[in-house]
């Protein structure tokens, strides 16, 4: 049974000849022979038919001509692929091949009725926007080396214009550096919009692009390349979306669109969607999308702008002062620096805090209990003002840096007193592994110290990770560095109170830097602002960093003297075999190392026999070696 019992081809005089295929296929296939017209006659012989379809064999121009102005007609249309079409076939899912796409224009399964997004009553297929949209649905079409070159692209041309978008049922106006308006499925699924979006649903899909800054820009575009896609539900930020059957857009000074690849320039354009009574036919891939149809869906409006820039940061970017960083909104500074004020004010319970945590880090550390070590550090209250501070510096806030600085010269003297008092009355002296573990920092410990305060930076300015807090205090350990230091107070030993109290420092100016930075980077103040206690903490964290320094390169030479001496398992000592066990290298420099080992024998080694293991580590690590021995004799 034949699709249609009449076809007509509808092209220009000079692109005649390229239909022969066609005609002859038609012919061959379906026993018809097609009625050629020309695009100057159609407006006068196209007739309303359901049994007849025509074919269009147009350039992109001429096709668009056509839609719109038989638009009102009940005519059945089909495309061909012609290589000025290229907007329109990727639109309607036309087939390459000539004679598959013809075999689609005959199936009526394929067809329903158009609808035609309008700007200023122009048909567009691929998009419209306005400004610079970041390429937001070319990811597709550009190669890797192309993406790149048009990211720097980008960012150079970042401005802001303030526009005026008015729907069916809201007005309002917004600072945005671009505007991407579809109707074309094929191009709007791949964003992956709204789970309840439909094919034809009569309404168009604009994406309003407003980047709070050059780094939330730059992520921005990456996201666009790497992910090809977006959730309504979830919007990255910086992107608000209108789903609406017509929009308004205007400004007062003119600004620059464009509808598909045609550049044009205007203070008012307006959009709409408009159904047409044209039956058209969509490629074969477009079946099961065509068979979903009959679910309808939701007429109304979807209006998602909570994520733009609001208040005095659009003046901002409209004036073309784009900050590095995003800047947070007036309400949450005001709300983050309430909840810091509090944190760095010396109160009664952050003495009785500081000085419970300290003895129970003193004891903990003298049991050489982990755990009571690990209670020690959630108890310990020095996480707040020293996040207090770091917010003071940033913003350049007197008030809070006095009152910050006042709590945590308190919190420590207290922390000293109480574990050096503690250890004076306490009869023991022994060096557990708790303690020595906090006397030999290194440049490890810092770096723990900066991702703590970047941690801890980021919890207390957003609520719904405060809780986080915690595991913070546990990571960055204050309190027991301060308990040990301490200790050697009470024992009078100054290698361990420097160690210790230099482990303490490490963690105090690593945490102050890298929350100092991290506020600036979540937009509480601009790097101008800080500058000055950014410059004096950064100075304080160079000057720990040097011993820092030599104790990790230590730790390096400690650990390549490790694997050179596993090698060193057993040794033949005048035809005696000795067993050899590394126990700790206590020093290890360029030129010399001291190691404790433990030596396991049959029988009791003389001391040459001594010298000539201490000789075998030398040659093994080619420096001169003090060698600390345990001797054991092995009984069977």
């Amino acid at each position: 049974m034949k699709a249609y019992s009449k076809v007509t081809l509808l092209t220009l005089k000079q692109d005649k000849e390229k239909l022969q295929k066609v005609l002859q296929y038609c012919e061959e296939q379906y026993a018809l022979t097609p009625h050629i017209l020309f695009f100057d006659e159609s407006s006068v012989t196209l007739k309303e038919s359901k049994n007849s379809i025509v074919f269009l064999f147009l350039s992109e121009k001429n096709i668009k001509h056509f839609l719109k102005y038989h638009a009102h007609k009940k005519i059945n249309v089909a495309l061909l692929p012609h290589e000025e079409s290229h907007n329109a076939l990727k639109r309607y899912g036309i087939q390459k091949n000539i004679t598959k796409a013809f075999d689609d224009g005959m199936n009526k399964s394929l067809r329903i009725e158009d609808e035609l997004l309008l700007c200023n009553d122009e048909v567009s297929f691929k998009k419209i926007s306005i400004g610079n949209v970041q390429n937001l649905n070319q990811n597709l079409e550009l190669s890797f080396f192309k993406s790149i070159l048009n990211f720097f692209s980008n960012i150079r041309q970042l401005t802001y214009q303030t526009i005026e978008l008015k729907t069916q049922t809201k007005s309002f106006k917004k600072a945005l550096s671009g505007i991407l308006i579809l109707e074309d499925y094929t191009i709007y699924s791949t964003l992956n919009t709204q789970e309840n979006s439909s094919f034809h649903d009569g309404k168009l899909n604009a994406f309003l692009i407003a980047p709070y800054s050059l780094i939330s820009y730059s992520y921005y575009l990456i996201v666009i390349f790497l992910y090809h896609r977006f959730s309504i539900g979830t919007l990255p930020k910086n992107i608000g979306f209108i789903s609406t059957q017509q929009l308004e857009i205007s400004s007062n000074v003119s600004f620059d669109f464009t509808i598909d690849d045609t550049a044009l320039s205007s203070k008012h354009i307006h959009i709409t969607v408009t159904q047409s009574q044209l039956k058209i036919h969509y490629g074969e891939s477009f079946k099961t999308i065509l068979e979903e149809k009959a679910v309808p869906s939701s007429k109304e409006e979807v209006i998602d702008i909570k994520s733009l820039p609001q208040g005095d940061i659009e003046e901002l970017l409209v004036d073309g002062n784009i900050p590095l960083f995003k800047k947070v909104s007036d309400d949450d500074i005001k709300e983050t620096l309430i909840s810091l004020k509090e944190g760095a004010k010396t109160t009664s319970v952050f003495i009785v805090l500081m000085i419970l945590s300290t003895l129970l880090a003193t004891i903990g550390l003298f049991q050489d209990s982990t755990p009571t070590v690990i209670g020690a550090m959630i108890l310990a209250p020095l996480m707040t003002p020293i996040i207090s501070l770091a917010m003071g510096f940033t913003r350049n806030h007197q008030h809070i840096i006095k009152n910050s600085l006042k709590t945590l010269a308190v919190g420590i003297i207290s922390a000293l007193i109480c574990s050096a008092f503690l250890t004076l009355f306490l009869p023991l002296e022994v060096m557990t592994s708790q303690i020595s573990s906090r006397i030999n920092p290194n440049l490890l410990d810092l770096f723990v110290a900066i991702f703590s305060g970047i941690a801890g930076a980021y919890a207390s300015s957003k609520e719904e990770v405060a809780k986080s807090l915690a595991g913070v205090a546990i990571a960055v350990a204050l309190v027991p560095p301060l308990a040990v230091t301490g200790i050697g107070i009470g024992w009078g030993d100054l290698s361990i109170i420097y160690g210790s109290f230099l482990l303490f420092l490490t963690n105090f100016f690593g945490m102050i830097l890298a929350a100092s930075l991290t506020f600036i980077v979540l937009g509480f103040a601009p790097i101008l602002k800080a500058k000055k206690g950014l410059t004096y903490s950064t100075i304080l964290l160079l000057i720990v960093s040097i011993p820092l320094a030599i104790s990790f390169y230590s730790l390096v030479l400690q650990s390549n003297d490790y694997k050179k001496l596993l090698t060193l398992k057993t040794l033949v000592i005048n035809q005696k075999d000795v067993q050899i066990n590394i126990l700790k290298i206590n020093q290890s420099k360029t030129h010399s190392a001291n190691i404790d080992i433990e030596v396991i024998s049959k029988e009791r080694l003389s001391t040459k026999e001594y010298e000539e293991i201490q000789t075998h580590f030398k040659s093994v690590l080619h420096k001169e070696v003090e060698l600390n021995i345990l001797p054991k004799i092995m009984i069977k």
